[in-house]
């Protein structure tokens, strides 16, 4: 990044904003003291807080573990990310959850109009085989970027089990050949466990997915720590417990009541659904469209016909 000199005054560049992440030391005026206060308050601020918590996690996991799998179905997963401070990094974590993984196409997909030579290069040293599309920019959500994806999957006629990788999310080894035990033309579903942040205390930690939950801001309440479909004794499904699914919660009053009440990383579906949509496949403009997805995947059908992985989920 190079300041530009002007009557004897370093000037910031115009992409050294609040939100840049390193801008040149010597920048003066209003931009300077801006780029001058983030760099100064990074150490302090979420993407210090994202940094100390990826790298802790790094340190604890090892190498990457190559698990034995099937070499079908293969695993579909979709990244959505858009240009922001944290962009890399979070980016990097999941290049780090993939290595060693066989049977995998990884697609990343910008809120751009123009890819990143930044994600390319990360992608390319990744070794993770991948796609790299850009739709927008949009700013909303990601949706219409997970719809690009989609299409491409379906347009190519791809096989496989979709996924969406959300890039703030943490992952258990366990979970890829979890996703491989779906059945043909089928939605599996599985639990989420939320906001939860590295251990407090390192060393009583028995494995590296051990943390505490993020505290409560005064007036806050925590509407679901563990998000997940609940199924009886005997396999019948029970219910949703979810925000989504609560009509005491914030999310049902904005938005109303949901079929589907999913996270975004707590279900994955035969890409050979996709081939019976017409039209987009993801409609959906707000923010989350998980349960108008599946709703599009399955029509006619009832949280009765999700398929239960984890253990009946279970395991999280």
């Amino acid at each position: 990044m190079q300041a530009r000199q002007k009557a004897g005054v370093v000037q910031c560049p115009p992409d050294c904003s609040w939100e840049a992440a390193v801008c040149p030391p010597n920048c003066t005026a209003w931009g300077g003291r801006r780029c001058y206060w983030k760099r100064k308050e990074l150490k302090y601020s979420l993407a210090g807080r994202v940094n100390r918590t990826l790298r802790y996690i790094w340190m604890h996991s090892g190498p990457p573990r190559i698990v034995p799998q099937p070499s079908v179905p293969k695993l579909l997963l979709i990244t959505v990310t858009f240009p922001h401070v944290l962009q890399l990094l979070k980016l990097e974590h999941c290049a780090r959850v993939l290595q060693g993984l066989p049977g995998v196409l990884w697609i990343v997909v910008e809120d751009s109009g123009s890819r990143s030579p930044h994600v390319a290069e990360l992608l390319r040293l990744s070794n993770v085989p991948h796609r790299h599309l850009t739709h927008g920019p949009t700013r909303n959500g990601g949706n219409s970027q997970r719809n690009a994806a989609l299409e491409l999957i379906r347009r190519e006629r791809m096989r496989g089990v979709v996924y969406n990788m959300d890039d703030d999310n943490a992952y258990d080894a366990s979970l890829w050949a979890e996703l491989r035990t779906l059945h043909p033309m089928r939605v599996g579903v599985f639990a989420v466990r939320r906001h939860v942040w590295a251990p407090e205390h390192p060393e009583v930690v028995i494995s590296p997915c051990d943390g505490h939950f993020s505290r409560l801001r005064p007036g806050q309440m925590r509407e679901q720590l563990i998000e997940r479909p609940t199924y009886l004794h005997d396999g019948r499904f029970g219910g949703f417990e979810s925000g989504w699914c609560d009509p005491s919660s914030y999310k049902w009053r904005k938005v109303g009541p949901r079929k589907f009440c999913l996270d975004m990383g707590g279900f994955a579906f035969d890409a050979a659904l996709l081939m019976r949509v017409e039209g987009a496949p993801w409609r959906y403009s707000g923010h989350g469209g998980e349960s108008e997805l599946v709703e599009r995947l399955l029509p006619n059908s009832s949280a009765e016909d999700l398929q239960p992985l984890a253990n009946c989920v279970s395991r999280r």
